[in-house]
Parts: structure tokens; C-alpha cells; sequence
């Protein structure tokens, strides 16, 4: 049996380093699109959309979860994630998640600069993300 050849992957959020460590496989949701790597990728750098997550680590065992926002960098066979956020699915406070979409549509239906506006559209993103992952987690794992 061959063995899948690995890079050093490394996944910051805001508030902690979700991962440190090999992988096999990492793919994430960019500016166009889905993305996906493995060992021995092209350099390059990618904006970081709101989205699932996922990375299979040595062995196949696949972790999938949920980020927002960041930029992934890829150079040396090592990968860097950092975003503003990384959850798993039993971290997600679905209530939470719930009253954010909530204000968040509620927002919407008000008057607001360019910024605000686009600021809006941003929390109201990460909120419908994490309620579909809650959601659907039972097809993550």
C-alpha cells in the first residue's frame, strides 16, 4: 500500500491555532471557488472565504469545520492558514448563530453606509454557514 505524501499544515484563527501538524489534503472555499491542495503545491496565496474547511490528515481521517474570512499561503510544501474564525461543529452555539442571522437580517432592511452594508452581508454569511454546518454535521463526519 502507498503511502500519501504530506505537508506541514498550519490552521490560525483569531483566538487559537486549530492545527498544527502533516496533512495529506486540505481544501477550503476561495474568491472562485472551491480549492484544494496537496503535497508539493504551486506557491500561492488565496483569499479565504466563509465556508467549510476541510483537512485529512495522515492515515485519512478527515476533519471538516467552519471559517471565516482569512488567506491561505502556500509555499515549501508548508501551508498557512489564518482566518477570523475556526469552528468545529459541536463548538457552534446554534441560539447564537440563530440571533446573528436575525440581527443581521434585520440590519438589512435598514438604512446603512456602503460599509455597514457590506458588513452586514458579511455577518449574516457566517451565520447561515454555521447554522447549514450545524445543520449537516452529521454528513462531515
Amino acid at each position: 500500500m502507498a503511502v500519501t505524501p504530506t505537508f506541514s499544515l498550519k490552521v490560525i484563527a483569531s483566538n487559537k491555532v486549530f492545527y498544527d501538524g502533516p496533512a495529506e489534503y486540505l481544501q477550503v472555499i476561495t474568491l472562485t471557488g472551491s480549492r484544494g491542495f496537496m503535497a508539493h503545491h504551486a506557491p500561492c496565496i488565496v483569499a479565504v472565504e466563509t465556508g467549510t474547511m476541510s483537512i485529512v490528515k495522515p492515515g485519512g481521517e478527515r476533519e471538516t469545520v467552519v471559517v471565516s474570512g482569512g488567506i491561505c499561503s502556500c509555499a515549501n510544501n508548508r501551508l498557512t492558514v489564518l482566518v477570523d474564525t475556526c469552528e468545529t461543529a459541536d463548538e457552534i452555539d446554534v441560539r447564537r448563530a440563530e440571533e446573528a442571522k436575525e440581527r443581521a437580517l434585520e440590519q438589512l432592511r435598514q438604512k446603512q453606509s456602503v460599509g455597514e452594508y457590506k458588513m452586514t452581508q458579511s455577518s449574516l454569511a457566517r451565520a447561515l454557514t454555521r447554522l447549514e454546518f450545524s445543520s449537516q454535521k452529521k454528513h462531515y463526519i
